[in-house]
């Protein structure tokens, strides 16, 4: 990803999935870390439920609308 060329909100994607011990947790890479709108389709959990919270927060999702958005994502797809 050019950095010339990146949102604020992939930057905090990035900060956030870049954690090695995140990065050990969730088994992925830092090649498996694209933008915001590829980790909001990807596979993995921890990389698309990082994604969602920083997207919705990013719309102005509460606190409670985003807890209940990834708890009803998690209990679907883990």
């Amino acid at each position: 990803m050019n950095m010339a060329y990146i949102s604020n909100n992939d930057k905090m994607l990035q900060a956030v999935l870049l954690n090695e011990s995140l990065m050990k947790v969730g088994n992925y890479t830092q090649a498996d870390i694209g933008s915001l709108y590829a980790a909001l389709d990807s596979d993995n959990y921890i990389i698309n439920t990082v994604a969602q919270i920083i997207k919705r927060a990013g719309e102005g999702a509460s606190e409670r609308e985003l807890w209940k958005e990834i708890n009803d994502y998690l209990k679907r797809n883990v």
